[in-house]
């Protein structure tokens, strides 16, 4: 049994039947967790849609309304961000379709929050819609920017951030604290847009690497995305296989920033060392 430094939330939709998959995962490692009702935008009625959401600045940034699935999904996230900073301790996020990592309960459960929030508001642990099988390629494509060692964690901030799920995150409490202030009154953005939080609100939002947890989307088909994809126009094999030159360019690009970040900012041994 193991020692968790960090508590976890697991937010869940009843209907769902996923929570006692995880909650066994989590009681056979020892860890400290509770089951977080989720809110069901299928009991949302429409006064209450209406009062919790905010469509003019949602269309503004996505170019479409929000689903009411993506309402609810925030609205249980912000549920558990009061949760948070009413305790005063960091805390793991997941989603009921998460999948574990050794590495989950190795060390990030065992991460010293105050160590961890002096670097970082929030950490993604996972990405959704991302296979195992195409996590190197992923790392090769998407590099993160001056990556460090924080609290026995590999972490930095990716060249680019978009929606990209909320399968599982660390989140300090006071950058819970902080997100509820900034996210008080209608809904009017995606709760996985961390460009949102970052820009909106000031969150410092990192990534772990390697990932510690997984989106079980293959066999456990979300409801969110069915609804999203049916509202944003797919790409065409064409337009896709146009872009990889794109792709690989700016990976090159990506990998030679980082060499040159190396080359030109000496590491504290070397700066000892000179002065």
């Amino acid at each position: 049994m193991m020692e968790s430094k960090v508590p976890i939330h697991v937010i869940s939709l009843l209907r769902s039947g996923r929570r006692e998959a995880i909650a066994k995962v989590l009681t056979d490692h020892g860890a400290a967790f509770r089951i977080e009702e989720a809110v069901d935008a299928q009991a949302l009625t429409e006064v209450e849609l209406n009062a919790a959401y905010g469509d003019n600045a949602a269309r503004r940034r996505y170019g479409r309304s929000m689903t009411a699935a993506e309402v609810a999904c925030f609205m249980s996230h912000r549920s558990v961000w009061r949760t948070i900073a009413d305790t005063g301790r960091a805390a793991v996020i997941l989603e009921d379709d998460a999948i574990l990592e050794p590495a989950f309960f190795a060390s990030v459960l065992r991460a010293n929050e105050f160590e961890l929030s002096g670097s970082a508001d929030i950490v993604l642990l996972g990405r959704s819609k991302l296979r195992r099988a195409a996590s190197r390629w992923t790392y090769f494509n998407e590099p993160l920017r001056q990556v460090s060692s924080v609290a026995g964690l590999r972490i930095g901030v990716p060249f680019k951030q978009w929606t990209s799920g909320a399968v599982g995150y660390w989140i300090s409490a006071q950058a819970a604290r902080q997100a509820l202030a900034y996210t008080d009154g209608p809904i009017d953005a995606l709760l996985d847009d961390w460009p949102w939080h970052r820009d909106h609100g000031g969150a410092r939002v990192l990534e772990l690497r390697p990932y510690a947890v997984w989106e079980d989307f293959e066999r456990l088909p979300s409801s969110i995305e069915w609804e999203r994809k049916a509202r944003i126009r797919s790409r065409t094999w064409m337009h896709e296989a146009a872009l990889w030159p794109l792709r690989l360019v700016r990976t090159a690009a990506r990998w030679s920033a980082i060499a040159l970040h190396q080359i030109f900012s000496p590491n504290k041994a070397g700066r000892a060392r000179h002065e």
